[in-house]
C-alpha cells in the first residue's frame, strides 16, 4: 500500500510539472484562424440588410449585409476557394466566387460577379452554389477565374458596358447612396441595369447565354443536343427591332457569293440601327428597312429585297442591285471576335463550289478537322458536278492538310490553300446564345461553305410544327425564284431506325407524309430519300431527295435538292 501511494505521488507530480505545475496555466491552445471574407454587395444600389451565405472548399458561414452593402463573414475552419450568395429584397439571387489561398479574401457580389460564376462553371450559378464542395472547388483556380472575368468584360464591352481595369471581384465597390457618390464600378452596374431594361432582356436570360458560351459548358462538347436558336449575351444587351427581338443594333459581316466578283466584293459589313430600321452599307450609303407582316421579315428598296432574321440573329437576304433584273443571296453574321483555338474540332460543311468545267457551281458537303493553329486536315468531300449527288461514290477522302486559317486584322480569318502564301478566301465565325458555333467561308471564285461543329442530331418531338422561309440559290449563284414558305408537323418518330415522319402542308390542302433519316449519310446530316407517297385525297406524290445540314443553334438549315440543282437556305420562322 505504501509503495502504491508513493508511485501515485510521483506520477501526480510529474503530470503537474508537464502542465506547468504550481497550479498556473496558459489556457487551452488556440484553434485555427477563421477565414475572413469581406466585400460589398450591390446592383448599383447597395444590397442592405440581406443574408450573405458562403460555401468554401471547407467550411460555411453567414452574415447580414450592412446599409452600404458591406459584409464580413468569419468561416471557422474555412479554406478557399469559396462561392457566395446574396438574395436582394427584389430580383434574383446573386453569386460570386473567391479563388486563391490564405486566411482572408475580398469578394464583391454583383450582377457582374454573377455572370463571372456563370462563365466559370458553364452552368446555372444557383445550382453550382447548392452543389459546391471540395471537388467543385478544385476547378476554381486563379487562371480559370481570370479567364472568366476577361470573357465577361469582353461580352459587356461589346454591348457598351466598359469595366476597363476594374477588379470586379476584389476591387473597391462603392454603391451610390443619399450621402455617397458611387465609384466607377458602381456606375458600370447602373449602366448594365439600363442596358438590360432598354434591350428588353433580364439578368437571368443573360446569365444563361453567358454560361452556354463558356468553355466549361456541356453544349460546347460534341454531344447530341437540340440546338435551340437564341441570341448570344453581347447581342441581348443591344437595342431590338419592335417586330423582331432577334434583330439587334450593331455591325454584321456579310457574305455575298457572286459569280465573277473579286474576293473583296464578296464580303462586306453593314451597320444596323434596329430601333430605327436604318442601315449603313459597306461603301457608306444608307438604307431603310420596312417591317413585313410576318415577324422578323423585312423589306428594302420598294419591297424588291427581303431580309429574314433567325432567332440567333443571323440575317438571310435575297437582294437585287439592278432593280430586279437579277437577284442574289447574302448571309449576315453579327460581328464577333474569335481565336483560332476556339475553332479546334471536327466540322460538317455544306455549300456550293465552283465546278471543274468552270461554268457554274455544284453542291458540296464535307467533314474536316481544324486544329488550334487553324490547319484543316482529315477531310472528306462529296461533290458530283453532273448530278449534284452527295452520298456514296460522290465522296472522297483527302489526305494531308487541305488548307489553313489565319487571323485577319480586319476581323475573321483568311483562308490559304496548301503551300500558298496568298489568301484564297475569307471565313467568319459566329457563336449563338446556346453556345453553338458556325463558320461561313467565301473564296475568290465564289465558292461558299457553311460549317457547323459535328455531332449527332437528335430526333424531333412529335406534334411540333415548323414553318420556314426558303431562299434558293442556283448553280450560277443567282436567286431567280421568289421566296417560298413551307410548313410541316412531326407525326411520328422511330428511334430504332433513327428516322421520323412529318406531314408536309401544302396550300391546296393535299398534305402528304414524308420520311427523313437523321445522321445520314454521316453524323450531323439529315437525308430525305426520294420516294413515292400518297397525299390527302389520294393523289400520288413524288418526293425528291433532300440533303440537309442544320446550322445548329442558328435557326436555319442549308438544303440541297439534287434533282433540280438547288441550294436552299431554310430559315425557321419565330
Amino acid at each position: 500500500m505504501k509503495n502504491f501511494l508513493w508511485v501515485s505521488t510521483v506520477l501526480s507530480t510529474a503530470i503537474l510539472a508537464a502542465c506547468g505545475g504550481g497550479g498556473s496555466s496558459d489556457g487551452p491552445a488556440a484553434g485555427p484562424t477563421p477565414l475572413a471574407l469581406t466585400g460589398v454587395a450591390a446592383t448599383g444600389a447597395p444590397i442592405a440588410g440581406q443574408l450573405v451565405e458562403a460555401k468554401c472548399s471547407s467550411g460555411t458561414g453567414t452574415a447580414t449585409s450592412n446599409a452600404d452593402g458591406s459584409y464580413t463573414i468569419s468561416v471557422t475552419g474555412g479554406v478557399l476557394p469559396c462561392v457566395l450568395k446574396i438574395t436582394p429584397a427584389t430580383g434574383p439571387a446573386l453569386y460570386s466566387v473567391a479563388s486563391g489561398t490564405g486566411s482572408s479574401a475580398t469578394v464583391n457580389i454583383s450582377p457582374v460577379t454573377h455572370l463571372v460564376v456563370a462563365n466559370l462553371t458553364g452552368g446555372d450559378p444557383a445550382a453550382y452554389f447548392t452543389a459546391f464542395d471540395a471537388t467543385a472547388a478544385a476547378s476554381v483556380t486563379d487562371a480559370n477565374v481570370t479567364a472568366a472575368v476577361t470573357a465577361v468584360k469582353t461580352t459587356l464591352l461589346a454591348a457598351g458596358v466598359d469595366l476597363g481595369t476594374i477588379d470586379v471581384l476584389a476591387g473597391t465597390l462603392t454603391p451610390a447612396t443619399g450621402t455617397t457618390a458611387g465609384n466607377a464600378y458602381d456606375k458600370a452596374l447602373d449602366q448594365l441595369a439600363t442596358q438590360l431594361t432598354t434591350a428588353g432582356t433580364t439578368l437571368n436570360t443573360l446569365t444563361t447565354t453567358v454560361a452556354a458560351a463558356s468553355p466549361a459548358a456541356p453544349a460546347s462538347a460534341p454531344a447530341a443536343t437540340t440546338g435551340v436558336a437564341s441570341l448570344p449575351a453581347d447581342m441581348l444587351l443591344k437595342p431590338a427591332a419592335s417586330t423582331c427581338t432577334a434583330l439587334r443594333s450593331g455591325s454584321y459581316r456579310m457574305v455575298l457569293p457572286t459569280k465573277g466578283a473579286t474576293l473583296a466584293e464578296q464580303t462586306g459589313t453593314i451597320t444596323v440601327d434596329a430601333k430605327a430600321l436604318t442601315l449603313t452599307y459597306t461603301e457608306g450609303s444608307s438604307g431603310t428597312w420596312t417591317a413585313a407582316d410576318d415577324p422578323c421579315h423585312f423589306t428594302d428598296d420598294g419591297g424588291k429585297t427581303d431580309m429574314f432574321v433567325t432567332q440567333a440573329g443571323v440575317i438571310v437576304a435575297r437582294y437585287t442591285d439592278d432593280d430586279g433584273l437579277t437577284y442574289a443571296v447574302g448571309i449576315g453574321l453579327p460581328v464577333q471576335s474569335h481565336t483560332l483555338a476556339s475553332l479546334a474540332g471536327t466540322w460538317n460543311a455544306i455549300g456550293v463550289s465552283a465546278n471543274e468545267a468552270a461554268t457554274g457551281y455544284t453542291a458540296v458537303t464535307g467533314t474536316v478537322t481544324v486544329d488550334s493553329a487553324g490547319v484543316l486536315s482529315g477531310a472528306t468531300w462529296c461533290q458530283n458536278d453532273a448530278t449534284w449527288g452527295l452520298t456514296g461514290n460522290d465522296c472522297a477522302a483527302v489526305t494531308g492538310a487541305v488548307g489553313t486559317l489565319k487571323a485577319n486584322a480586319d476581323g475573321g480569318f483568311d483562308s490559304f490553300d496548301p503551300g500558298s502564301a496568298t489568301p484564297s478566301g475569307r471565313a467568319f465565325a459566329y457563336r449563338a446564345g446556346n453556345g453553338d458555333l458556325m463558320l461561313a467561308s467565301i473564296d475568290g471564285d465564289g465558292t461558299v461553305l457553311f460549317f457547323t461543329q459535328q455531332r449527332s442530331n437528335v430526333l424531333p418531338t412529335v406534334d411540333v410544327k415548323n414553318t420556314t422561309w426558303n431562299v434558293t440559290l442556283n448553280g450560277q449563284l443567282a436567286s431567280p425564284l421568289s421566296v417560298g414558305i413551307s410548313s410541316n408537323t412531326i407525326l411520328s418518330v422511330d428511334a430504332a431506325a433513327g428516322s421520323w415522319v412529318r406531314q408536309q402542308h401544302v396550300a391546296s390542302g393535299a398534305d402528304y407524309p414524308e420520311t427523313l433519316v437523321a445522321n445520314s449519310p454521316r453524323d450531323g446530316y439529315t437525308l430525305r430519300p426520294a420516294a413515292t407517297t400518297t397525299a390527302v385525297g389520294g393523289a400520288t406524290v413524288e418526293i425528291r431527295e433532300l440533303d440537309v445540314l442544320v446550322l445548329r443553334g442558328m435557326g436555319f438549315s442549308a438544303v440541297v435538292i439534287p434533282s433540280n440543282k438547288s441550294f436552299v437556305f431554310s430559315v425557321n420562322q419565330p
